[in-house]
């Protein structure tokens, strides 16, 4: 993260919508709702021309704002398609026209220098942010404006299409957001984005920029000073994680294309919310009322504003290579989270986890773990044994899903993968993100899944992937060492728990099956010593294994 040189740096601002520029309906008037579609430049009101962007060549008969398309049939309830929506006096509702409301105020615009550069209507110029650099931006106004609320990966997607379109004519972009989904917008951004070496950032504002006390004008501004005066880049770091015969089966290493992904490239999809920057694949929202909405509860913020700007340097490593950007617009949709819960029944489970669902993030209680009923684990198992991915996050605020427990291991056990300390956020978009990846055997999903693609999670120290004890000659002597009988009693005991914690940790069941089968029998009353204290790891598959250093 580095100062941007030059005199002039100019900056494309997405306005989506959100809570920034709402207004009160004070009328009660009906008004039309959100509907789906995408965002392309779409013509203006009748009666107010504009000049358009010097520096974004509008589309053929259209201007330079962002719009759906007309819909292709007439318009009906059930398509999400525009209605009437009658609204309570007082109630905010999006307000169009930011750019005219940002030129009113002196800390957003310098109207006599833009005079004397001949700038569009859309296009502001910040107040000198240096004695010897300008930041110039253009606001480009979604219509009709989002409620967050309504926002999706399609919106997302296409919020990224809209970057790619005019990466070339811009240092940097801003994206004006609500903020009840701005979190997994930014997640979602920074998967879609590869070789990003311009910055992003995402703001918005719990209070309209229009009120006297807001935290909109703060917000926006910073977003725009971090965005025109710092470049945040990736950092790639080149692995080939193409399938191959360790991944995937015969059948599908010889068929699959060779995929090369871009491993560790932590892109720097930022957020920037009452003067702090974070990775945006690193917040989540955590108050509805307080200016402070954001946190990064497992990751420092990249910078923090006051009277300097502070910059966690350590954080932000040099982009490397200048690739193409690349847009992955081929997200996964049939994607879910799960909220694990005290009882929850496993017929809700299963439901749950039915087809057309591909992935699913499952958040579990404290480090990782979930209840260890029989029925409800093998629902689990079934649904990772038919293919689906199932991602473990922990709905603590801060921490990560680790195998301390009998209860994590459990869950590990079933065939559920890890998910380290990301929020639910991110792991949403990177189930996304991978199973939208053509070419990939299930391994090599699961593979991706495990590994920190843009930064979005922190790997224990030393983390690695380990080899199959059953493909390995250690493996095997052990695995004979333990099928011998009385001598062997005290190795197999000191044994085993090491064992089921790595075989648990790899969620590899077949693994824990065999482990399973060497285990003695418990002891009859009357039987000679007390035995150790046992892990509870029966429905993992281990009864009775002694845990060790146990009285």
């Amino acid at each position: 993260m580095a100062r941007a040189l030059g005199p002039e740096r100019r900056l494309l601002t997405v306005y989506t919508g959100g809570t920034i520029g709402k207004r009160s309906e004070r009328n009660g008037r009906p008004r039309p709702s959100a509907g789906r579609g995408s965002c392309h430049p779409a013509p203006e009101a009748p009666g107010s021309p504009r000049k358009p962007p010097a520096s974004v060549p509008p589309l053929p008969g259209h201007s330079g704002r962002l719009s759906r398309p007309p819909p292709r049939n007439p318009p009906s309830p059930t398509e999400g398609q525009v209605q009437d929506v009658a609204l309570p006096r007082g109630v905010l509702v999006p307000g169009r026209g930011l750019a005219a409301v940002l030129r009113t105020l002196p800390m957003f615009h310098d109207e006599e220098h833009a005079r004397a550069c001949g700038l569009p209507e859309d296009t502001l110029v910040l107040p000198p942010a240096s004695p010897d650099q300008r930041v110039i931006y253009t606001v480009l106004e979604c219509q009709p404006l989002f409620d967050s609320s309504d926002m999706t990966i399609t919106e997302w997607v296409q919020i990224a299409q809209t970057i790619e379109r005019h990466y070339e004519q811009y240092h940097g972009f801003v994206v004006i957001h609500g903020t009840d989904t701005m979190a997994f917008a930014a997640s979602v951004l920074s998967f879609v984005l590869e070789n990003l070496q311009k910055t992003v950032v995402l703001t918005g504002a719990q209070v309209p920029i229009h009120a006297l006390w807001n935290d909109g004008r703060e917000n926006l501004l910073g977003a725009l000073l971090m965005a025109g005066q710092y470049v945040i880049p990736e950092h790639p770091q080149d692995h080939d994680l193409s399938p191959t015969k360790a991944d995937a089966s015969p059948t599908e290493a010889s068929q699959a294309p060779q995929v090369t992904f871009t491993l560790n490239a932590c892109v720097q999809v930022c957020l920037f919310f009452q003067n702090q920057l974070f990775r945006g694949n690193r917040v989540t929202k955590v108050d509805s009322r307080r200016f402070a909405a954001f946190c990064s509860p497992n990751l420092p913020p990249l910078a923090v504003v006051g009277t300097d700007v502070l910059i966690n340097r350590e954080l932000v490593r040099k982009a490397r290579g200048k690739d193409r950007l690349v847009v992955h617009s081929s997200m996964e949709r049939d994607v879910g989270l799960l909220r694990l819960y005290p009882g929850i029944p496993a017929a809700l489970v299963r439901a749950f986890l039915q087809p057309p669902m591909k992935g699913v993030v499952m958040e579990t209680f404290g480090s990782g773990n979930g209840p260890t009923q029989p029925e409800l684990l093998g629902e689990l198992q079934a649904a990772a044994q038919r293919g689906l991915l199932i991602l473990n996050c922990t709905h603590c605020l801060q921490g990560a899903v680790t195998s301390d427990y009998a209860a994590g291991m459990a869950m590990a056990g079933a065939g559920i993968i890890s998910g380290f300390d990301m929020t639910s956020e991110a792991a949403l978009a990177k189930l996304s993100y991978v199973l939208g990846q053509p070419g990939l055997s299930l391994d090599g999903r699961k593979e991706l899944l495990a590994r920190d693609l843009r930064g979005e999670m922190t790997l224990p120290t030393g983390h690695e992937r380990r080899p199959s004890l059953s493909c390995s000659t250690l493996g095997r002597g052990v695995a004979q060492l333990l099928a011998l009988s009385q001598e062997a009693d005290a190795v197999r005991d000191a044994l085993l728990p090491g064992l089921a914690c790595a075989a648990a940790h790899a969620g590899n069941l077949e693994a824990l099956q065999a482990l399973v089968e060497l285990v003695r029998p418990p002891r009859p009353l009357g039987a000679g010593p007390r035995p150790r204290q046992s892990w509870g790891c029966r429905t993992a598959g281990l009864c009775q294994a002694p845990f060790p250093g146990a009285p």
